[in-house]
């Protein structure tokens, strides 16, 4: 009861809610657009409209308890003709009115009833997981766009950097200090930089189209996403002096360590990411999964229904009982009139029993079918959550280790370029730690995609919204 109250309450709202429109430039939250995806979304329409027609067929079924009316007017011409006695014609017109009231069937429309009820209720789990889909896919492409964009940061940064590298080559050549494959070296890796920031670019393009595909939303503005709690970035255009320091080339003659001239940046491409342990079970998240999943629930109103549709068909055995009332107004030809009312119980029985045997046996099997339906969704259903669970514990244990990694490379990049610097490396040996560096950046990102997408993914196999 206060469940049918929520769901009129919440339609109400949406129905008074203008829909969420995005403007050009806006910077869109994961919740505005799962929104977004909620009110765009043709399926949730379309098993909308099943619902409809469910709750149509109810009251169908239910009709079976309202009275059957009938009416009819006509003229009657006949003509006897009998041997020995002659011709003899008899015509007349006649009204009649009729109704028939079902008393009992012996719960056959009862079990007509239910049945209905059961597929109004697995339409109805039916919408639910529809909607769980819709969050998921929207969720998952979400996570892509912040990915790609983390991405397409890291290969900014890399341009930047090897620009400086570049600067610094020419000056280092010029002053004899380096030999002129250096500088070309510089030159390469400065354009290879350039085009993997470019593939980073459409990368990024390619994910906002396809959330823009999870959502709906066709004719979208150009826009952006917020960082999440869990997948929380810090982009260089959104930082305070976020350009590289210049190149300095002059080194003290006192200092003999290496020195970071460059400008590396220290901080990490992720700040404040949050672990948020599951402290759930595995028995606990099984339990959870089985009360919750639509789909599961779903294929217990298709067996629910099927038992009653098997019950119907078994009634079909039993006779019907009904009462029925008429009246009947004749006009002859020769004037004169008659009128009469009718009124009866009834006990009726007509069933091919055979065929009727056959419809018995069908029935069954669908309840077979709908018992190892649900029997196959559970056990899929446990080693799905069986998979992510393990999956999301082995993120929350690799994702930190990835961020050392990041710190380790960083560290390890910066006293290659101090090394070189002060004419103590060589070029190569600078930019394979430059290179491992980005690389680190790059897993790391790909990690916490990887931990967000698991924990949806669990979230979806246990039917959390």
């Amino acid at each position: 009861m206060y469940k049918k109250i929520l769901v009129a309450i919440i339609s109400i709202f949406l129905i008074m809610t203008p829909a969420l429109a995005i403007q050009e430039g806006d910077v869109v939250s994961l919740e505005e657009c799962i929104e977004i995806a909620l009110e765009n979304d043709p399926n949730l329409k379309i098993s909308t409209s099943y619902g409809a027609i469910d709750k149509s067929r109810i009251k169908q079924a239910k009709s079976e308890y309202f009275p059957t009316l009938g009416a009819g007017a006509g003229y009657n011409f006949q003509n006897i003709y009998t041997s020995g006695a002659g011709r003899a014609s008899n015509n007349y017109g006649q009204i009649n009115f009729g109704v028939n009231q079902q008393i009992w069937n012996f719960g056959r429309t009862i079990a007509r009833i239910n049945m209905t009820k059961y597929n109004l209720k697995s339409g109805e789990f039916v919408h639910e997981n529809n909607i769980l889909n819709t969050i998921y896919r929207v969720k998952t492409a979400y996570f892509t766009v912040l990915a790609a964009s983390a991405n397409e940061d890291v290969y900014e940064r890399s341009v930047q950097i090897n620009e400086l590298h570049y600067e610094r080559a020419k000056a280092l050549f010029e002053e004899g200090l380096i030999s002129k494959i250096d500088v070309v070296n510089a030159e390469v890796y400065l354009t290879d930089a350039k085009i993997q920031f470019i593939s980073a670019q459409n990368r990024y393009n390619t994910a906002l189209i396809a959330l823009n595909n999870a959502m709906f939303f066709t004719d979208a503005p150009k826009y952006s996403i917020k960082n999440t709690e869990s997948f929380n970035f810090q982009r260089r255009k959104d930082t305070e002096g976020g350009d590289l320091k210049q190149v300095s080339y002059v080194r003290s003659e006192d200092d003999e360590t290496a020195i970071l001239t460059s400008g590396i940046e220290k901080d990490d491409i992720l700040q404040d990411f949050v672990f948020t342990p599951y402290a759930a079970s595995f028995e606990d998240s099984i339990e959870l999964a089985y009360n919750n999943r639509p789909d599961l629930q779903s294929l217990i109103m298709v067996k629910s229904a099927s038992e009653e549709s098997l019950k119907a068909v078994k009634r079909m055995f039993a006779p019907d009982l009904d009462a029925s009332g008429g009246y009947n107004y004749r006009n002859y030809h020769d004037g004169l009139t008659t009128n009469s009312l009718s009124a009866g119980i009834n006990l009726n029985f007509s069933s091919n029993l055979l065929d009727t045997k056959y419809r018995v046996e069908e029935a069954k099997s669908y309840v077979d079918i709908a018992t190892e339906n649900i029997d196959l969704l559970k056990k899929n259903v446990y080693f799905e959550v069986q998979k992510n669970y393990s999956d999301m514990l082995e993120l929350e244990k690799r994702v930190p280790l990835m961020r050392q990694r990041v710190s380790q490379t960083l560290e390890n990049f910066e006293l290659a370029d101090g090394r070189y610097t002060v004419g103590l490396g060589n070029f190569i040996e600078l930019q394979d730690a430059q290179t491992n560096y980005n690389k680190a950046q790059l897993a790391y990102v790909q990690a916490v995609f990887d931990y967000n997408v698991a924990k949806v993914l669990l979230e979806r196999s246990m039917g959390v919204k």
